[in-house]
């Protein structure tokens, strides 16, 4: 994947969402787990690329949280 490629993923306002939407649009995941997953996001490498707080709320970026599931961001890979 590339840096560029990660960006313009990044920039897009619509790839965002608020953790706890997730469920409604992918119900393989719960809340709960949801929740656990991304509260300790600085223990797993790459997901706190996928996560922003804004005030008190959490959005995701739900294809950058789709590649750190297959593990192809860069921090997965060893790359920095």
């Amino acid at each position: 994947m590339e840096q560029n490629d990660l960006i313009r993923m990044s920039q897009q306002l619509d790839n965002w969402m608020p953790y706890t939407e997730l469920p409604e649009h992918y119900p393989h995941f719960n809340k709960s787990t949801l929740k656990s997953l991304f509260w300790k996001r600085d223990e797993r490498p790459g997901l706190s690329r996928c996560a922003r707080m804004v005030g008190k709320r959490l959005f995701v970026n739900v294809p950058m949280f789709g590649l750190w599931l297959g593990g192809q961001l860069p921090e997965q890979q060893g790359e920095k």
